[in-house]
């Protein structure tokens, strides 16, 4: 395949080059091709070559010291790359961990280093990247940095180095101290949010067991033996108390479902329901009785239509 020269003679051999002489993993040509066909200049090309240059030689620094740049998000291994010097592209292996370093502990120390509550500072030591930065800072060796356990000893000594490069005292005893104790914060915490899902899952459990108790419509209109308007009218007016109201929408329209205590329902006596009866047969009378004033009107309409004299 013949090589396309870039606009400023530059081959895909020479950025091909670039890196396998720093012993950086080479770009692919199709990555080659897409960085010289997006760079309007060869010098956004250059610029783009070194980008690259730099953020490999960042994640061969990492995993130099044990930690899998793939284990890093894209903004937290560029929070490194930026912070890096360029120079890092042409320094040797053992120089480049130097310089990673210092820039790890400034964003530990950013995130952590200002806490002071000692539970917050514990949940961040216990979370990637902060956790294996402090790690990196402790000198452990890189094929036990991702070891699941045993490694407080190991934090607590990278966030006192921390500490004593930013200036701040933070012994190490004073940290493993707070690690215990908030542990055991956390513990307390555990087992109370345990206890309260329990009780709200009984509470839940007993509320669902109470409305399936509750009477409908029907078995409330079945049990005393009442006529749909009667009911209805006993609803209305709270002579039989309705004790929850659950509304559902079906085909666009609100329903509204009406529950009754079968204990408040039971003591409405026989006798009680005939009192009602009769006190709703006399209302519909005294209804009937009262004439209404359209008609009362119309009558004295017609009235005074009739001509003087015509009795």
């Amino acid at each position: 395949m013949t090589r396309r020269r870039t606009s400023s003679g530059f081959r895909h051999g020479w950025i091909v080059d670039s890196f396998r002489k720093r012993a950086l993993p080479a770009p692919k040509l199709a990555q080659i091709e897409e960085w010289i066909t997006r760079s309007p200049s060869d010098g956004a090309l250059l610029e783009k070559v070194f980008a690259e240059l730099k953020t490999r030689s960042v994640e061969l620094a990492l995993t130099s010291l044990g930690l899998d740049p793939e284990r890093l998000s894209r903004d937290q291994l560029m929070a490194i790359v930026v912070s890096v010097s360029g120079a890092i592209v042409d320094l040797p292996a053992a120089q480049t961990v130097d310089m990673i370093r210092p820039v790890l502990s400034d964003l530990l120390f950013e995130e952590v280093g200002r806490e002071t509550d000692p539970v917050v500072r514990l949940t961040l030591l216990t979370r990637d990247p902060w956790r294996l930065y402090a790690l990196l800072l402790s000198d452990l060796p890189p094929e036990k940095i991702l070891s699941p356990s045993g490694q407080d000893r190991q934090i607590a000594l990278g966030v006192e180095r921390m500490m004593e490069a930013h200036g701040v005292s933070l012994p190490r005893k004073e940290l493993l101290k707070d690690f215990k104790e908030a542990r055991a914060f956390l513990r307390e915490e555990k087992a109370r949010i345990r206890q309260e899902v329990l009780k709200e899952r009984r509470k839940e459990k007993h509320f669902h067991a109470w409305v399936r108790s509750l009477w409908s419509d029907r078995e409330v209109r079945r049990e005393l033996g009442l006529r749909p308007s009667e009911f209805e009218e006993w609803v209305a007016g709270g002579q039989i108390p309705v004790v929850l109201r659950i509304e559902s929408i079906r085909n666009g329209r609100i329903r509204e479902r009406r529950l009754f205590d079968p204990e408040a329902v039971m003591k409405i006596s026989p006798g009680t329901i005939e009192r009602w009866r009769r006190g709703r047969k006399t209302t519909v009378k005294e209804i009937r009785r009262t004439p209404s004033r359209g008609r009362s009107g119309t009558r004295k309409g017609r009235g005074s239509d009739r001509p003087p004299g015509s009795d």
